[in-house]
């Protein structure tokens, strides 16, 4: 298949693929915004009125509501046409108000168990004192629990089951714009970067992948012929990268050797203060290799020696008390061990992480 071909189908893969992902993204923030929207206006109808529905309920906290509280209550349904169910209950759950008289003063209980509400959003709202909003319905409807709170106290609760379908009818608008809007910037924008890639990109293009293949790792450098479009600006930045490349991994050598010395020389200079005389200090790395010591280590081995290297797995204490000093940075951790047929106590403390440098600090002082 040819590179055009390959592209082509690369192109409507990723195209439907965004297409797809963007559908999503566009589909829950619209449905995010509508249905925020829709919560937060019922939120804002009942707190409207909720001053007059507290001090209603902190009159007469238990029983039926006031006229007044009805007539409030009535009138939301009566003027908005989205509220399918309104029940208005009282501190502890009862119904104080439900347009079937026959359901007043029922506790939570014995309507949830008659009746039903359709979620535990009563529950949420009493228990968090917050407004909580669940969708029911398999979606076609919010049951919406909305707290009165009277000094930060639970006095009551509107519940309102409210509809989705104005907010689901601007949702589908929305993505129908989206799906043809998508169909035709797909189509132009594949028709433009086709023909592009068909007469500035891909003969030009072949000739510096062969260049950038014959590239060696020994050499690092970049044999192409000058251009002086796009293409040559390419090449001639790939030429730099590898002659970055090239002064990094050098200095990068010399900086780690550089590095590693002056640690050396700060901890000789740190342990030589800090450690009693007689004592031995040995200072290791984040993959337990010994980095400096006090006193000569007499190891045969070629490379990095290994704190196991000097202390067999015999030595159970140490290796515990280095173990905990793990996983307890800044800790100093005590134990003993036995040094050339010397018992000593040993001290470590894992030291806090230093741009990724992880060290620790072992102490054996001769016990007197």
């Amino acid at each position: 298949m040819k590179i055009t071909s390959k592209w082509m189908l690369w192109f409507m893969l990723v195209a439907l693929y965004a297409a797809i992902f963007g559908g999503l993204v566009y589909y829950n923030m619209f449905k995010f915004v509508f249905d925020k929207k829709l919560q937060n206006e019922m939120v804002e109808m009942v707190r409207f009125r909720a001053p007059r529905l507290v001090a209603a309920l902190a009159a007469r906290p238990k029983g039926a509501a006031t006229f007044a509280e009805a007539d409030i209550m009535k009138s939301w349904k009566i003027n908005d046409d989205r509220i399918k169910d309104l029940i208005y209950l009282n501190y502890d759950g009862s119904v104080r108000w439900h347009e079937n008289t026959k359901f007043l003063g029922m506790s939570y209980s014995d309507f949830n168990n008659t009746v039903g509400f359709p979620t535990n959003a009563v529950v949420y709202a009493i228990n968090g004192r917050t407004p909580k909003a669940i969708m029911a319905e398999e979606g076609n409807t919010y049951d919406m629990a909305i707290p009165l709170l009277a000094k930060d106290a639970v006095a009551g609760v509107v519940n309102v089951t409210v509809s989705r379908e104005g907010a689901k009818a601007l949702i589908h608008s929305a993505m129908v714009r989206y799906c043809i809007g998508v169909f035709f910037m797909i189509l132009l924008i594949g028709g433009v970067l086709y023909l592009f890639m068909l007469l500035k990109i891909l003969r030009p293009l072949a000739g510096l992948k062969d260049a950038v293949d014959a590239v060696s790792l020994n050499t690092l450098t970049l044999t192409y012929t000058p251009r002086s479009d796009e293409i040559g600006d390419v090449a001639k930045s790939v030429d730099s990268m590898l002659s970055k490349i090239r002064e990094d991994i050098k200095g990068m050598q010399d900086v780690e050797i550089m590095s590693l010395e002056k640690e050396r020389k700060w901890w000789k200079t740190i342990l030589a203060v800090t450690v009693p005389k007689g004592s031995r200090a040995l200072v290791v790395d984040e993959n337990n290799n010994i980095l400096y010591t006090n006193f000569e280590l007499n190891s045969k081995k070629e490379g990095p020696v290994h704190l196991l290297d000097i202390f067999d797995g015999r030595q159970q204490n140490i290796i515990q008390v280095v173990g905990e000093a793990l996983e307890n940075p800044t800790k100093v951790l005590r134990g003993t061990v036995e040094n050339k047929n010397v018992q000593c106590l040993v001290k470590a403390v894992q030291l806090p992480d230093d741009a990724g440098k992880n060290r620790m600090i072992l102490v054996l002082e001769p016990e007197k």
